[in-house]
């Protein structure tokens, strides 16, 4: 009978016996090889009594007062399985046999009996036995071969087992490809896929895992979760993968949205929610992607209705902007240039407009008209003050000489000599006249002491 409880302190006789234990129930369990390290941990298991006393994964311990109770206990407490398999397990290892006939107190001939007649090693048993693993577990199979085999780049040794008798190297991704008659670049598409289930704890870690050791495998459908095997770029694979962690969503049904774009755009012309969420994603995208809004801004003014639109929007976003700054906080520029701050009753007109403005359904009309009033306001604010009417004027006449001399400066006399004729004569002439007359109007010199221009 079997008996389990909870301690706080285990015996360093159960505490050791749980690693063994564990091992040969993982790989009875798994369904890759376990035929092959399983026979060898029975025996040791027989040989040292670890079946008697061991400690669970969960720090139970187990004990059991005969070997066909251990036997057939569920796992964690046993190993959950029958003694005409553990048997056939054994196969033609006489001395683990003969062990196992003493720890059930039964004669050795009694068990051979319950041995298969058919060859369980031969070429034919193992193709069949790979056959049920793949069938049973999938690319999990594949999985478990490169993670327990290679570690990229190096080729240094791997993490060492708990037996001498595990302890290998393992290989780079280059090396067991050659060995595979693959590329690495397959190699490492199944070593990412293994190293994101591992992060997801649903498989062990690379560090847990030696060559040729066992573990029970997830389900079948759930590998494609973690591996797409249609993806030739590595980054596009990480890239996805990524995004899909980030947003919460399914990588594997992300990736068939990506590997069917003919579907996507479908779903996108027919589907109006399809079509904004590609906008939103397109948008998003487009902060990071350089090449992106390269190729948008190209589409929009290459295209004349999207260049029309984007025109009004434009123009409508600055109209709203204008008002918002009007309603906000009140300061505006003025026509001049200047930056005042609207009085409160025009401030409380220029927030009636604001509202308007923002409705998502303002026509472009609407928002003309709100701008063209916030703009009367602002003019109405200027010549309700003498000092910031005078003001503005001044910048204004200032912009304007400030413009005509920056022009003036940019003729070159050399050329303008070589090209002159009696039209550009007479408008040079005019405009220095116009300009002495300015000057009179505002200086106390004579005109006729000006230089001329």
């Amino acid at each position: 009978m079997a008996g389990r409880g909870e301690m706080t302190t285990h015996g360093p006789t159960a505490e050791g016996n749980a690693v063994l234990v564990n091992v040969l129930s993982s790989s009875l369990r798994s369904t890759l090889n376990g035929l092959g390290s399983a026979p060898g941990l029975i025996r040791q298991v027989l040989e040292e009594e670890s079946w008697r006393s061991f400690v669970t994964p969960r720090g139970e311990l187990v004990e059991h007062d005969d070997f066909a109770s251990f036997v057939t206990t569920a796992p964690t407490a046993g190993l959950g399985q029958t003694l005409d398999e553990v048997v056939r397990v054994i196969g033609d290892d006489v001395y683990t046999l003969d062990l196992l006939a003493q720890a059930l107190g039964v004669a050795s001939d009694s068990l051979r009996g319950l041995r298969p007649a058919a060859d369980g090693t031969g070429p034919i048993a193992k193709d069949a036995r790979f056959f049920g693993a793949y069938a049973r577990s999938g690319g999990w199979v594949f999985g478990l071969m490169v993670a327990r085999s290679v570690q990229p780049g190096t080729g240094q040794p791997g993490s060492s087992s708990r037996s001498e008798r595990h302890v290998a190297s393992k290989v780079s991704a280059k090396k067991f490809a050659l060995m595979a008659g693959t590329t690495p670049a397959r190699v490492m598409r199944f070593y990412k896929a293994w190293d994101r289930a591992a992060q997801a704890g649903i498989v062990p870690a690379f560090e847990a895992l030696v060559p040729g050791q066992e573990t029970v495998l997830p389900e079948p459908e759930v590998w494609g979760e973690y591996f797409t095997k249609f993806e030739q770029s590595t980054e596009r694979r990480e890239s996805i993968a990524e995004q899909a962690e980030a947003s919460g969503t399914s990588y594997a049904e992300a990736v068939k949205v990506a590997n069917n774009p003919a579907a996507l755009r479908t779903a996108i012309l027919g589907d109006a929610k399809t079509a904004e969420a590609a906008r939103i994603a397109l948008t998003d995208r487009m902060q990071d992607d350089v090449d992106l809004q390269i190729n948008i801004a190209k589409t929009l003014a290459q295209t004349p209705e999207l260049r029309k639109a984007v025109s009004t929007e434009t123009r409508r976003a600055e109209r709203t902007e204008y008002v918002r700054q009007a309603a906000g906080d009140g300061k505006v520029r003025t026509p001049a240039g200047q930056v005042i701050e609207l009085p409160t009753q025009a401030k409380e007109k220029a927030a009636a407009h604001l509202a308007l403005v923002q409705d998502p359904g303002a026509s472009p009309e609407a928002v003309s008209e709100a701008y063209e009033a916030v703009h009367a306001l602002i003019n109405e604010a200027v010549e309700a003050d003498p000092d910031i009417q005078t003001r503005e004027q001044r910048t204004r006449f200032s912009r304007a000489l400030s413009a005509t001399a920056k022009s003036i400066e940019g003729i070159d006399p050399d050329d303008l000599i070589a090209v002159a004729d009696d039209d550009l004569r007479e408008k040079l002439a005019s405009l220095q006249k116009q300009v002495n007359e300015l000057a009179g109007l505002i200086v106390n010199d004579k005109p006729g002491n000006l230089r001329a221009v």
